[in-house]
């Protein structure tokens, strides 16, 4: 058992009253969209957990830890799924849960109904009794009930790992699904989502194996190294989260968790191949910012999926990287030809079919190796050089 820091204490129980705040405020948003409801659910797990620990400290400071066992608070069993359904959510305003779905948050239940009974209450009493006198419990011989407790603990957070996998696993074939239909990913793609699921992940793989290390290697002399800042980085990364969710928009993609990654194996057909390059090369539809894979498949008069395994297949890139390399072209043709001192580079790229300035200026530095400025400056230079050749 960690010895009492008051400041941790505050600081983490601070957060745990963010998290009721911001749950407050997701339920009441109109409209009250199913992910605003799995993030709600996340961030009551996570409060849980916090007010958890801010009470155990509060009863070890008076002496009164033993009255715990009826008000226990945390269920780690609720973390993982309301997590993982919360991605599924906000990557797919179509998707909608089903009722075998819910079958996720039976853990959790019997998690509720553990901490209610004896069995619980019993082994609480006996351990707090083996914290008093050994660093570990793993150093005394453990009775039935702390092997339910422990085990039940240990696959908890197993789970919360399995379900953060899934979540990473859903986000990345998100990421790959819209460059294969989309060539705007503006209020498609989910990096501000990506980037605290990445560290949920790290916290609590590297949790785990600090616990794992800190329990049988050197009983439990560690925990207050890593308990409290660990505990106030993930308070800190679950209520970015949370912000984040209200903020944002969820995205305007749809149909991802309907349609299956993975394309039918077909032959080359070289044929549609250049019928596709044609329309791009003669009416050119990437000027359109909007412009998606259902667009271009009635410019072609194929039909999108075709258009799609023809692209992958055929002419060996995604639609997304298809679409804009054609408009890192035009953009490059226009400054050959504009007098640019009188056009701002953005200005162009918005001409040539962007409608990002980030997407902008990633997308030609990966086709070219330079900056939009950089490739500007030196066309310039090169026009200055044989002009003053010229004279």
């Amino acid at each position: 058992m960690t010895s009492i820091n008051s400041i941790a204490s505050t600081i983490i129980m601070i957060f745990g009253l963010q998290a009721i705040v911001l749950i407050v405020l997701l339920l009441r948003k109109r409209p009250v969209t199913q992910s605003r409801i799995f993030l709600a659910l996340l961030l009551f797990f996570f409060a849980l957990m916090t007010i958890n620990i801010a009470i155990v400290n509060i009863l070890n400071a008076i002496n009164k830890i033993s009255l715990f066992k009826y008000i226990q608070l945390e269920l780690l069993f609720g973390i993982g799924p309301s997590l993982y359904l919360f991605t599924k959510s906000i990557t797919d305003p179509d998707y909608r849960i089903s009722r075998k779905e819910y079958i996720h948050f039976i853990p959790v239940i019997i998690e509720f109904i553990y901490f209610r009974t004896n069995i619980y209450r019993i082994g609480i009493e006996r351990r707090i009794v083996l914290y008093q006198k050994y660093s570990s419990i793993y150093q005394s011989t453990l009775d039935a009930y702390t092997i339910i407790y422990l085990i039940l603990q240990w696959i908890a957070i197993i789970s919360i790992l399995v379900y953060i996998f899934l979540s990473i696993r859903i986000l990345f074939r998100y990421n790959q699904w819209i460059k294969t239909r989309y060539s705007n990913l503006k209020n498609k793609s989910l990096g501000w989502l990506q980037i605290p699921i990445f560290f949920y992940s790290g916290f609590y793989f590297i949790w785990t194996i600090l616990r794992t290390l800190d329990t049988f290697a050197f009983q439990n002399t560690l925990m207050e190294v890593y308990f409290f800042p660990s505990n106030i980085g993930l308070s800190i990364i679950t209520c970015w989260i949370g912000f984040k969710g209200y903020v944002q928009s969820q995205t305007e993609a749809k149909g991802f968790l309907s349609i299956p990654m993975k394309t039918d194996n077909i032959k080359s057909n070289p044929e549609k191949a250049e019928i596709i390059l044609s329309v791009m090369k003669n009416q050119k539809p990437y000027l359109n910012p909007e412009l998606d894979l259902t667009k271009l498949s009635e410019y072609a008069n194929m039909n999108p999926k075709l258009v799609s395994q023809i692209i992958n297949n055929d002419l060996k890139t995604n639609f997304y990287e298809f679409v804009n390399k054609y408009r890192v072209e035009e953009f490059k043709n226009h400054i050959h030809r504009k007098n640019c001192d009188k056009f701002s580079l953005l200005g162009i790229a918005f001409e040539c079919g962007f409608n990002s300035k980030s997407t902008f200026n990633h997308i030609f530095k990966k086709f070219t190796g330079q900056t939009p400025k950089e490739y500007y400056n030196q066309l310039k230079n090169k026009s200055e050089r044989k002009h003053s050749d010229d004279c």
